[in-house]
């Protein structure tokens, strides 16, 4: 018995449409079968969507800055290489801590000259000159590293 190529491509053809269709109808029992029925009572609830207003930003240091001034409960960074000063304070929510440590630090630990990266608190204006910080990251120690003497080579 002889069957010519065009119909071996023909049923070919056929049978991978029949399966692509048993494969969806296949799905679309699965995903049926586990939808809940119209017995159940369910609860609905809310969803609140902030939408941000044009020229607020989330964070606003995002960069490493360094301090210029300490007071209370507050300390000045500059930003924008050193165009804008702003002031951070900090509050009972807000966290500091050193790069690389899990210890948390207090207002004290915080020096003139330290970097840091400071996250807001709350969405901030860009040309607000204060905000509350949420965390505050130390990235480096006050003042310039202190030099460590070597010895002197004997001959």
């Amino acid at each position: 018995m002889y069957i010519s190529k065009r119909v071996l491509i023909i049923v070919g053809v056929t049978a991978v449409i029949l399966v692509g269709i048993l494969g969806f109808v296949f799905a679309y029992i699965l995903s049926q079968s586990n939808s809940p029925t119209a017995n159940v009572n369910t609860t609905p609830t809310s969803t609140i969507t902030a939408t941000p207003k044009p020229g607020v930003r989330a964070c606003a240091l995002g960069v490493i800055t360094s301090i210029q001034s300490t007071g209370t409960q507050s300390f000045v960074v500059s930003e924008s290489k050193g165009k804008q000063t702003v002031t951070v304070t900090i509050n009972a929510q807000t966290t500091i801590h050193k790069r690389g440590i899990t210890t948390l630090l207090s207002f004290t630990d915080l020096m003139v000259g330290q970097q840091v990266r400071v996250t807001a608190q709350d969405a901030c204006d860009k040309q607000a000159s204060t905000f509350v910080a949420k965390n505050i990251q130390i990235m480096s120690a006050a003042g310039s590293p202190t030099p460590i003497a070597s010895p002197t080579p004997t001959a």
